[in-house]
């Protein structure tokens, strides 16, 4: 009866051994795989031009790794998203609406001088949001945020150690390049705009809105105001 009882305790130890081995393999298995696809996606998004392609955002990795990676790339994201709005307003400056019968009340130029002002308010808003992201304390402090409530340590460090990689610190800057020169495209375009309302200012006596047009009594004055709109399209 004791032999017996003997050889069932360590057929049991012997179970589970093996279930430990088992599990230990498993285990080191899926995070070494996880480890694997985490790397491949964040060697794919130095090597993409995020700006002008796109991030890709569908999350390939699993269980805490996926939050890491999720961090990584909804943080990324975000300066797509600058880059796109200050895109957009570039393209949304139009001196012919701009300068349209409406916004140009009794010879007034008070709806324009808030139009500009607006846009210049965005663009500032847009570049100090850009800021605020690149802040290193900022990118470490978006992985403490979100829900790791195994080996945290770990996987904050694997979200610190790409995120502030030198390639990725590469790209950031970039990226600021390319902000700073869509933020200089849109504040020529405003002084330009400036350019354009002071003219018509200084030259009210040459022209009058008829049938919903700036239209002018003078050749040369009209000239000199579609070479400015001519300058501020080219």
């Amino acid at each position: 009866m004791e032999n017996k009882k003997t050889i069932i305790g360590i057929i049991i130890v012997v179970i589970l051994i093996v279930a430990l081995a088992v599990t230990s393999y498993l285990f080191n298995d899926f995070n070494q795989t996880q480890l694997n696809l985490l790397t491949e996606e964040a060697n794919a998004i130095l090597e993409t031009d995020i700006l002008t392609d796109g991030l890709n955002s569908e999350i390939k990795t699993q269980r805490n790794y996926a939050v890491v990676e999720k961090a990584i790339k909804e943080y990324l994201v975000k300066f797509e998203n600058i880059y796109s709005n200050m895109e957009e307003m570039n393209q949304q400056i139009n001196p012919n609406d701009i300068f349209s019968a409406q916004n140009i009340v009794d010879g007034s130029f008070e709806t324009i001088d808030t139009i500009i002002a607006d846009y210049r308010e965005k663009g500032e808003s847009f570049d100090g949001e850009y800021q605020e992201l690149i802040n290193e304390e900022n990118i470490l402090d978006n992985i403490k945020e979100k829900n790791i409530k195994q080996r945290t340590e770990y996987y904050i460090n694997l979200y610190n150690t790409i995120m502030l990689s030198d390639g990725m610190k590469e790209k950031y800057q970039a990226i600021k390049n390319e902000i700073q020169s869509k933020k200089y495209e849109l504040n020529y375009k405003l002084d330009k705009l400036e350019d354009i309302k002071e003219f018509l200012e200084e030259n009210q006596r040459y022209w009058s809105i008829k049938n919903d047009k700036i239209q002018f009594s003078n050749i040369n004055k009209m000239t000199e105001y579609y070479n400015l709109l001519n300058n501020l399209q080219d």
